[in-house]
């Protein structure tokens, strides 16, 4: 039952003088309120999934290269001319933006604590807002990546000697740097829809958020 069926409710029994205005206010106003803290929690439990999961992630990382520093030792990698680090470039990238996301949810989480309980709902909620629509509109994390990915495109392009010497070819020279080219194309276009697909894990919480304000204005 929501809250609107309850005010609803409430109305009719406080004009039939069974249930004191009043008190129907105060009790509508706590359903609301425990539903404000309940989104706020939601969207901290989110953030800390996230957190844990990029975190396990970071920490993987180190051991995928080291693993790859021994099959290089061993000779069992494909040598790479390019002087872009050959095979540790794709998880340097990965590491580099798991810890990119990492100090965003951190930045996210520690607004969400300190925002927690600071004033009243109505205030800590209308800021909650207010910040997760400035950057969800903020693409310049996006940007920046994509600025990123498209300088390694480049130069890698550049040392490889053009277009011409891509090869896929087992026995191919740049056979690695050609995969490489081919991995951070895909990765550069498919930024801003992975952007989105985040976003919109978190567009039901926000949903509720908003609701929650308009819940708490009606009753002012």
């Amino acid at each position: 039952m929501g809250t609107t069926d309850l005010k609803r409710i409430w109305s009719i029994l406080a004009d039939e003088k069974l249930i004191d205005k009043s008190l129907a206010k105060e009790n509508i106003l706590e359903i609301i309120t425990q539903k404000g803290h309940g989104v706020i929690s939601k969207l901290q439990r989110k953030h800390q999934l996230d957190f844990n999961r990029y975190l396990g992630v970071v920490l993987f990382m180190p051991f995928v290269i080291l693993f790859l520093i021994y099959r290089d030792r061993q000779g069992l990698l494909p040598q790479s001319s390019s002087g872009l680090g050959g095979p540790y470039v794709i998880p340097f990238l990965i590491e580099a933006f798991m810890i990119y996301a990492l100090m965003s949810l951190k930045r996210n989480m520690n607004f969400m604590k300190r925002t927690y309980n600071a004033g009243t709902l109505k205030e800590s909620l209308t800021k909650m807002k207010s910040y997760f629509e400035k950057i969800t509109n903020n693409m310049t994390g996006t940007l920046l990546l994509k600025a990123i990915l498209a300088f390694v495109e480049v130069d890698t392009l550049y040392r490889i000697g053009g277009v011409e010497n891509i090869s896929f070819s087992p026995n191919g020279s740049y056979i690695f740097e050609s995969y490489l080219l081919v991995f951070i194309i895909f990765l550069i276009i498919a930024v801003p829809f992975i952007v989105k697909l985040d976003a919109k894990r978190y567009a039901g919480v926000l949903q509720d958020l908003d609701q929650t304000i308009e819940e708490l204005n009606k009753e002012e």
